[in-house]
């Protein structure tokens, strides 16, 4: 999640231009985050193999970085929780302007720090978080308590062998998943940053867990 490449900014607000959609009917919606550099129609390959219950909405991040995007500068700054607000406040206009619920998101690096982001300005916005390969912003931040609270449901997807997760920032990670929220691990030892098929399946289990609490479906 480290990168010394600078993004420019695109656009505060998410247009349709930046959305893809799997599906366009009213069931409950899944956000999917991608990483730094990567674009909207990354983690679409994910969606064949997730519960058909959501519809499975990607989003294109709010800053251009190389040739794909990005959803704030990196490396993030612990003194500058606020740098990762634009990107928040993106993500948050567009679900108000959904009509069906917004329910859940899977992010992947960078993407899943934000997942877990809007958790941590609003720890209602969404009922559950898949974070993949992606850390919290490494400083206190004013919804935590509420967040503790609450607890939603968070699934942390890594691997043992990922250069940018391991020792120190594995822990802390772990530490706050577990005191912030109602936390599943899934470890791969020998996984580095990327999704693998056991991780997949871990994901499509929690997912089809949430689809079965939800009375919408």
């Amino acid at each position: 999640m480290t990168s010394a490449s600078p993004s420019e900014p695109i656009s505060p607000r998410l247009d349709e231009e930046a959305v893809v959609r799997s599906a366009h009917d009213e069931r409950p919606i899944v956000l999917l985050l991608h990483g730094l550099g990567s674009h909207e129609r990354d983690l679409t390959g994910l969606v064949p193999h997730l519960p058909p219950g959501f519809a499975y909405v990607s989003l294109r991040g709010i800053l251009r970085h190389g040739p794909g995007f990005a959803w704030f500068e990196m490396p993030v700054d612990p003194d500058r929780p606020g740098s990762i607000d634009p990107a928040a406040a993106a993500v948050e206009e567009w679900i108000a302007a959904q009509t069906a619920p917004v329910v859940g998101a899977i992010g992947f690096s960078q993407g899943g720090l934000l997942a877990l982001h809007l958790l941590r300005r609003d720890a209602r916005a969404l009922d559950f978080v898949v974070n993949l390969s992606g850390r919290q912003f490494p400083a206190p931040m004013p919804g935590d308590a509420e967040l503790a609270a609450v607890r939603p449901p968070v699934l942390w997807g890594h691997g043992g062998l990922d250069p940018l997760m391991g020792g120190e920032i594995e822990e802390q990670v772990r530490a706050f998943l577990s005191a912030h929220t109602a936390l599943e691990e899934e470890r791969r030892p020998n996984l580095g940053h990327a999704v693998d098929e056991v991780e997949l399946r871990a994901v499509a289990a929690f997912l089809q867990r949430r689809a079965d609490e939800d009375d919408r479906l």
